[in-house]
């Protein structure tokens, strides 16, 4: 069969979909990536082929003038009210949806892009079996919906979309009394389905199924259909470094602070540049993957080796630890090896909020159409200022997983002293438990179907759910 993945032009949100891609290639079926034409060589590193989208431009969507802007913050505020979510962390997950993942939907779909065209008349002349989708590129449903093929999502993190669909549908009556859009996802998705003749329906704005890569306990719980899969880390293919070939002589930390953020968040807030001083008092090695924006000239120490980028798992086998910021794929590499996490957490919401120009910080403040040593913006159209929380949208679902199984701590650097941080990271070092519970993890993770496992089940939900013929 043809398959045909639409992808958003990040490392964060290919790799997650690169191991069942190959899968389904290996097993003789044809893939085809999709994405802007700036992301495709990306996509070729990987080993998979890319199809270009919007060839000739000169500015991922994200960058390019006009990128939509986050919600406001009382309005994310007054939709979970609405809602009736006073769980702190539910209600974080609501912003998460409303505030941070309708921003790339936005982007996919605008109006004054390519891409969504490209997509769909590719999709109409190549006619694929099956369009698995990243949930923030629903313009993959609406091509599955034209050429008649079945339709699946592959969240890659935590299935807000699916979650919050859910709780806005039970609240409709309340929503509209109150004058606020339904369903704004299918706003967003409206314009371009109505363009093609397509029925914005349930099915079209969360799949006929959808592939999940979290372990349970992890994500977030909906009634949708699911095939669950293992997430196997996949971190890019970059030669294997000379010095990684000797045993270490320390017991080895891995650092990571993900591929999202350090592309627009300078000085990764104040975190770093604590967590480096409580490491130097360590009797250990340190492998961080840290660029210059999130070292922003900080010190490093003798005992740490910075790095630009290297592929985690080059590094976990020879690791005792992981130091991470509580993303997915993170956190996969280190439970596919059974080792210790430290998940960078704090207990502020996550909520973005909108800096006062002239008090918006340069670390921990983004604007949309910026990304370091790629683009700045001119004061002539000068986005606002987000100040955003010093962690990562999973982190503390993440912290919460790992605690729960005993299988490591959360760092707090906005809550700890460099003392106390350096005395949680030697505990997790020393202390026999944090293995134990390294290995539950580990082996909740083994338990989940392989990518190759789940081919023949996506086979199958094709055959059953497809329309076109050829």
């Amino acid at each position: 069969m043809r398959v045909l993945i639409p992808v958003d032009p990040s490392r964060a949100h290919l790799f997650p979909i690169v191991p069942i891609a190959s899968a389904l290639r290996n097993a003789g079926h044809e893939v085809r990536l999709a994405s802007w034409e700036g992301f495709c060589d990306t996509i070729s590193a990987t080993g998979l082929t890319p199809v270009a989208l919007a060839e000739g431009t000169t500015l991922s969507p994200h960058l390019a003038p006009g990128a939509p802007e986050p919600r406001h913050p009382d309005e994310s505020e007054r939709y979970a009210d609405i809602l009736g979510i006073t769980d702190f962390e539910l209600r974080d997950q609501w912003h998460v949806f409303y505030q941070q993942l309708l921003v790339p939907v936005g982007n996919s779909l605008r109006a004054d892009r390519p891409e969504t065209d490209d997509l769909i008349e590719f999709a109409r002349s190549w006619r694929p079996d099956l369009v698995i989708w990243d949930f923030t590129q629903p313009a993959g449903a609406v091509a599955a919906r034209v050429c008649g093929a079945a339709s699946a999502r592959m969240p890659p993190g935590r299935d807000n979309f699916g979650w919050g669909l859910e709780q806005l549908a039970a609240h409709r009556e309340e929503l509209i009394a109150a004058g606020l859009d339904d369903n704004p996802l299918a706003t967003l998705v409206r314009p371009v389905a109505e363009r093609y003749g397509v029925e914005v329906d349930d099915e079209l704005l969360v799949g006929q199924w959808t592939i999940d890569i979290y372990p349970e306990g992890m994500g977030l719980p909906t009634s949708l259909k699911k095939v669950p899969m293992r997430w196997v880390p996949f971190n890019g293919s970059d030669a294997f470094p000379k010095w990684l070939h000797e045993p270490a002589e320390r017991p080895r930390i891995a650092y990571c602070l993900g591929e999202s953020t350090r592309r627009f968040i300078k000085g990764d807030w104040d975190r770093t540049p604590i967590l480096l001083e409580a490491l130097s008092g360590l009797d250990v090695e340190v492998v961080a993957t840290l660029n210059d924006v999130q070292l922003d000239g900080a010190p490093v120490p003798a005992n740490v080796r910075a790095v630009d980028w290297l592929p985690l798992s080059n590094v976990m086998s020879s690791c005792s630890a992981l130091i991470h910021h509580g993303g997915g794929g993170t956190y996969a590499a280190a439970a596919a090896v059974g080792i210790p996490q430290l998940v960078c957490d704090t207990e502020e919401s996550i909520l973005l909020r909108i800096a006062e120009e002239e008090d918006a910080p340069e670390t921990g403040t983004f604007r949309t159409e910026k990304e370091h040593g790629v683009q700045d913006v001119s004061d002539a159209r000068k986005p606002t200022p987000w100040i955003m929380p010093a962690k990562k949208m999973e982190a503390t679902p993440c912290s919460n997983y790992v605690i729960d199984r005993g299988a490591g701590i959360r760092l707090n650097h906005r809550a700890f002293t460099v003392e106390d941080l350096r005395k949680q990271i030697s505990a997790v070092l020393t202390e026999k438990s944090y293995q134990d519970g390294a290995r539950v993890v580990h082996e909740e993770w083994k338990a989940m179907p392989l990518p190759a496992e789940v081919v023949p089940v996506l086979e199958k939900l094709t055959a059953e759910n497809r329309k076109a013929t050829r």
